[in-house]
């Protein structure tokens, strides 16, 4: 259904006009990023892809038409084999079909088709319910809440903390 294709300079303004709020950039991209999300940030996160070995890794996703329809980050610490799934967004006029769900089974098969890694995990804001559900539909088990560990604007955010070990993986393809 989706096919990850490595993240280039030539994706940023397509991520960056899917980003279209401050609320949009903390949702996709944590509260460190700021708005309007530039091409020097999207830069910072493609360079951590090119250390050895990448302490970040991004893509684009395709459907079969060739159509970009999402993006995803995947943060690697290969001292502790924990890969953080992270930076997910799917173009905002193919929301509800789908994609997210094969994009997140994809980047977690990627996520421990690496020997090292032992646990997948990402953060999500509480109150995304849609993403919540689809977390859990893939695999993703609740483990924890930061509350109130995020403000944007006058509100105030709790991030929900989700995971998944390998064995927890490999039991779902059977």
């Amino acid at each position: 259904m989706i096919r990850l294709i490595e993240f280039g300079r030539e994706h940023f303004p397509t991520v960056a006009g899917w980003v279209r709020s401050e609320r949009d950039l903390v949702q996709w991209g944590g509260p460190d990023l700021t708005y309007p999300l530039s091409d020097h940030q999207l830069e910072q996160m493609v360079e951590e892809g090119q250390t050895t070995p990448p302490s970040r890794l991004c893509w684009m996703a395709v459907d079969v038409a060739q159509t970009l329809v999402g993006h995803v980050q995947l943060a690697l610490d290969w001292k502790n084999g924990v890969a953080r799934v992270a930076r997910v967004i799917i173009a905002p006029e193919v929301r509800g079909r789908g994609y997210a769900s094969a994009l997140l089974e994809s980047v977690v098969k990627q996520a421990f088709s690496y020997d090292e890694i032992e646990r997948t995990e990402l953060n999500v804001y509480s109150w995304n319910a849609a993403a919540v559900r689809t977390y859990n539909k893939v695999g993703f088990s609740h483990e924890g809440l930061r509350r109130s560990s995020v403000r944007v604007g006058d509100e105030r955010w709790d991030t929900a903390v989700m995971g998944i070990l390998r064995h927890e993986w490999e039991a779902r393809r059977l």
